[in-house]
């Protein structure tokens, strides 16, 4: 190497003349692209040191006992001890004779899922069949690669199995036993072919009906292979995988090839959410490693009623069987105050087409907004005729641009696009906002929880309060969004949507402004 003629400050080389041949760079090359590939060093080729005469859910729980580490949480870098309740939910699988294709289990979040199937499918890749196949799919990768992480570190904890174990990005692999343990993205063409001997699908109750399918049509072409659903139930409780396993269940006890189990509340619908006896039903961990007072923080009003009860009890509940806002929280917010003029806003619109309300919401920009209706205009009862003035709406605009300092015009363009262009071309402050999963799942929950927190307040206009109330969460696989309870009703949620538009705006606007404030001083 010699200094580069380049750079006479000596920093940084030039190569000189004795550099590599060909074949010698080729070399070299290969060699990095190796090292980034990955290319794992040998591993034990030995059988696990594993003697025992035990069978099915007592084989497993040794293996757990000799060999698994807990990762993290409760216990974490102790060896893990398996709950009665845990060998019982796998010897369900691994006891029946004969061993079902097909089982689903119906847990509430918290109770350490995620650490039993992995640690049953580290047991299926190190002792089950030869060739064992193990494949974790749930509704997203980030989702199965929970369980996938947690089984990489169970090996890493342990010297028996990471001498044995090859651990890659996305799967883990015994080579002298042909065996493989891997995670695979919930869409149909990723998964057909396959040939598990151990199949585990997370979050059952959200996962898509074909993603299940083409795992189930899998089955077969081992002696012995087995599909295991789990999760809690859906945002739409009766249309979804878990529900239908659940019903099978329920009317076909006396098939063998499929297995059904769960820790639930369900039927006690009509019991209050504080209900303990209901927490103890449905938690068989509680007390254990999931603690009382976790469960007690996450009480509504802190989350919705619905929510609390599919995730902490596993009952069959829809979002929309509740108000998007507990009983009183809206009417404790009022303040009865209206905006003055002058002050600087946001103006959200929530356009109809014909028969459905239009509504216009005024807000303070602040990081605790102040709210108020500016107009709305709802259709009279039983007039299918009815269509939106819209040139109302955009004189009431106009007007509102003379009478306060408006920052902004926040609408969805759908159908409103035209009315938007004009008012732009007179240079009013427009802003789209479409009402797409991706932007009104988290404007949905900050205004919901700056209700529930005091972090925003309304001058307490009766059309305001009637909206808010007659709206509803509707939560899916797509996301969460307001709407009325039911489809064609008649109970406008207008000023409720605008609402939601409005104190997107104004706090992110508030929080520009509150950045440009900032100063700093060497």
């Amino acid at each position: 190497m010699v200094k580069n003629p380049a750079n006479p400050g000596g920093q940084g080389f030039a190569i000189s003349r004795s550099t590599p041949s060909r074949k010698a760079q080729g070399q070299l090359l290969l060699g990095r692209i190796l090292m980034q590939a990955g290319r794992k060093a040998a591993v034990d080729p030995s059988p696990l040191p594993f003697n025992t005469r035990l069978k099915g859910s007592k084989r497993f729980a040794k293996f757990v006992r000799d060999y698994v580490v807990v990762p993290k949480g409760t216990g974490a870098s102790k060896p893990l001890k398996l709950r009665p309740w845990q060998v019982e939910l796998v010897g369900s699988v691994l006891d029946a004779k004969p061993m079902p294709r097909t089982a689903g289990w119906m847990l509430p979040r918290g109770q350490g899922k995620s650490t039993l199937l992995a640690a049953l499918g580290l047991f299926e890749l190190m002792l089950g069949q030869e060739g064992a196949s193990v494949v974790v799919v749930a509704y997203d990768e980030r989702q199965a690669g929970i369980i996938f992480k947690t089984a990489v570190r169970m090996v890493e904890l342990n010297e028996d199995l990471a001498a044995r174990v090859q651990v890659y990005q996305d799967k883990l692999r015994v080579p002298s036993r042909g065996a493989e343990f891997v995670v695979l993205p919930a869409t149909p063409a990723s998964l057909e072919g396959l040939d598990p001997s151990l199949a585990i699908v997370d979050e059952i109750g959200v996962v898509r009906r074909d993603t299940w399918e083409v795992l189930s049509l899998a089955q077969g072409k081992r002696a012995e292979s087995v599909l295991i659903g789990i999760g809690t139930p859906g945002p739409n409780p009766h249309e979804n995988v878990l529900a239908d396993l659940r019903a099978y269940g329920r009317a076909h006890p006396e098939d063998t090839s499929f297995v059904w189990r769960e820790f639930s509340a369900a039927g006690f619908e009509d019991h209050p959410v504080d209900c303990e006896h209901c927490w103890e039903l449905a938690n068989p961990a509680l007390g254990d490693f999931l603690h009382v007072d976790a469960i007690r923080a996450l009480l509504p009003p802190k989350t919705r009623e619905a929510t609390f009860r599919r995730a902490r009890l596993c009952q069959f509940v829809s979002e929309s069987s509740g108000g998007f806002l507990p009983e009183r929280v809206w009417d404790g917010l009022s303040t009865g105050e209206e905006i003055e003029d002058g002050a600087e806003v946001v103006i959200a619109l929530d356009g109809s087409f014909n028969s459905d309300a239009t509504a216009l919401v005024i807000s303070t920009i602040s990081l605790t907004p102040h709210m108020d209706k500016l107009a709305m205009w709802e259709p009279p009862v039983g007039d299918s005729d009815y269509r939106v003035p819209v040139e109302d709406v955009e004189d009431t605009i106009r007007a509102a641009c003379r009478r306060w300092k408006v920052k902004e015009i926040v609408a969805d363009p759908f159908r409103w696009t035209r009315t938007l262009q004009v008012l732009e071309r007179e240079g009013l402050p427009i802003t789209e906002f479409p009402w797409s999963a991706a932007r009104i799942t988290p404007a949905t929950t900050d205004f919901y929880n700056a209700c529930i927190n005091g972090a925003v307040t309304h001058s307490g206009d009766k059309d305001f309060a009637r909206h808010i109330g007659n709206a509803v969460v509707n939560e899916s696989e797509r996301g969460v969004r307001l709407d009325k309870s039911k489809r064609g009703s008649t109970r406008h949620i207008d000023l409720a949507a605008a609402a939601v538009m409005a104190h997107s705006r104004s706090t992110w606007n508030a929080m520009k402004s509150k950045k440009r404030k900032v100063r700093s001083f060497k």
